[in-house]
């Protein structure tokens, strides 16, 4: 892969790396101050907010990426769009929250619903700038912007939460990482809205984007699905402890996908029309991303346990069952988009569209059957979901790139069963340990990275030789620019 691509990644991933990390301690610090409950009530509110969002930009952010030439038209005519959207699904939102607050039998969820449909019009607006970041790769400024966007809300929502606003504070910090993002999108990015508005502009993008916009529905739907179940037949209390569960596993494996999303499209995209390096690439990425994220999920539900006491206190307890199998959802998450992309890439929405079909209808029936066994049975019904869903979007990889499954089963497979032995060990090390979460928690965490490191050495020139000749590569760039070793060497004699 070209050297512009690693640069993307390197950005991408600080990005998503900095965001992650500022994310989890605002988090762990928010939920010490804050109840189960309160996190189950914005819990009920999640889904309204992701379909909006999704109706608000309407695959058309990922249009402008995906083609090879935009015209100034095409970019105001998406803007325009999107905060003409944002602003009516704001109204639709508030206009509805008395409804919700009804089907949930919670009646705060009426004035929560509608201050945070601020949200939905606030975040419209910087839709076509950030989708002219990604498509320039210019993954610097979206670091910088997001970085400070969290701090910012972040703060803002520790202070309200320390002093005794409850939920409120979450919804003042979602806000407020709205205005913030779009304050600095608006100063960072040079672009303004300087064409005109135009229907064909609009409807040239359609095709590709409307069943990207069918997709993402489906899928934000289905994702959020089980919190509006969990919060109408059980309790905020009983959400809030599988939404803590589910945000912190996920929220690993959404970052990653996040780097794997943002670069690859824009570089597939440009090489759509050489299948052979796109193969080629993808398989280096599919490697890379395996040899780095799956131990990190496997080794997350390893330490659960004491993982969970330490951070969040003895009152979270509860939600580590569930954390431990949607660690395993997690693994599998970026894999998932990774596979999609190379659909996107190709401009074949229309089997991304198909893919989701097929993968909801399964969810339907996993829903179906595991709703009324108790939480923890589905959970493993989402367990049993994303492994099938693998094989589906593999299929179409394997169709289009002809990556058999024999190529698939050597590049996934060693370091899957890498992950997994170590993770059984690390797993069985913190049953026999005793004493403190954070004594247990750092042996865990010691053995498993001695452990696979043990295995990455092992298998440097068969399974992980492509991590470790990217790792050769950025160690000699750093070495040729370091002042010692470019320093005068001194003469003895």
């Amino acid at each position: 892969m070209a050297g512009g691509i690693h640069t993307a990644f390197y950005w991408s991933a600080i990005d998503r790396i900095a965001q992650g990390g500022c994310q989890f301690v605002l988090g762990i610090v928010l939920a010490r101050l804050l109840a189960p409950n309160e996190y189950g009530l914005i819990g009920m509110l999640t889904i309204f907010f992701a379909l909006a969002g999704a109706f608000s930009d309407a695959g058309l952010s990922t249009g402008l990426i995906q083609r090879k030439t935009i015209s100034k038209d095409d970019e105001t005519s998406v803007f325009i769009l999107n905060i003409t959207v944002g602003a009516f699904l704001t109204l639709l939102l508030c206009a509805g929250a008395p409804c919700v607050a009804h089907f949930y039998k919670q009646p705060i969820l009426s004035s929560l619903l509608c201050v945070l449909s601020l949200h939905v019009f606030i975040s419209s607006m910087g839709i076509v700038q950030f989708a002219l970041l990604s498509r320039a790769m210019d993954f610097k400024s979206q670091t910088i912007i997001g970085g400070a966007s969290i701090l910012v809300s972040g703060g803002f929502g520790i202070f309200l939460a320390v002093h005794g606003f409850g939920v409120w504070s979450l919804v003042a910090q979602a806000l407020s990482r709205a205005v913030a993002s779009v304050a600095l999108i608006w100063w960072f990015q040079p672009w303004r809205p300087s064409g005109r508005f135009r229907w064909c502009c609009i409807q040239s993008l359609w095709p590709f984007s409307s069943r990207l916009l069918a997709a993402g529905l489906f899928e934000t739907a289905f994702q959020n699905l089980y919190s509006v179940l969990i919060g109408r037949v059980y309790t905020p209390v009983d959400l809030g402890y599988y939404d803590r569960a589910n945000s912190t596993a996920i929220q690993p494996a959404s970052n990653i996908a996040g780097i794997v999303l943002r670069v690859t499209l824009p570089y597939f995209s440009k090489i759509q029309e050489d299948r052979d390096k796109l193969k080629q690439s993808f398989r280096v990425v599919i490697r890379i991303l395996g040899s780095l994220h799956v131990p990190t999920m496997a080794g997350l539900a390893a330490i659960a346990g004491p993982l969970t006491e330490w951070m969040l206190t003895e009152k979270w307890m509860p939600c580590v069952a569930y954390f431990r199998i949607l660690c395993f959802v997690g693994m599998l998450y970026p894999l998932h988009a990774l596979h999609l992309n190379v659909l996107n890439a190709q401009g074949r929405s229309d089997l991304f569209f198909r893919l989701e079909v097929i993968k909801k209808v399964l969810s339907i029936l996993t829903i179906a059957v595991t709703l009324s066994s108790g939480i923890l049975t589905m959970v493993y019904g989402i367990l049993a979901s994303s492994i099938i869903g693998y094989f589906i979007n593999a299929f179409y990889t394997f169709r289009f790139l002809h990556y058999s499954w024999r190529e698939q089963a050597k590049d996934v497979i060693p370091i899957a069963g890498a992950s997994l032995t170590m993770a059984g060990i690390v797993s069985v090390i913190g049953y026999f340990c005793s004493g403190r979460p954070l004594t247990i928690l750092l042996i865990q965490i010691t053995c498993g990275i001695f452990l696979y490191s043990l295995f990455v050495w092992c298998g440097r020139k068969q399974t992980f030789h492509d991590l470790f000749k990217i790792a050769d590569k950025y160690w000699s760039d750093v070495m040729r620019k370091s002042p010692i070793r470019n320093m005068p060497k001194y003469d003895q004699r």
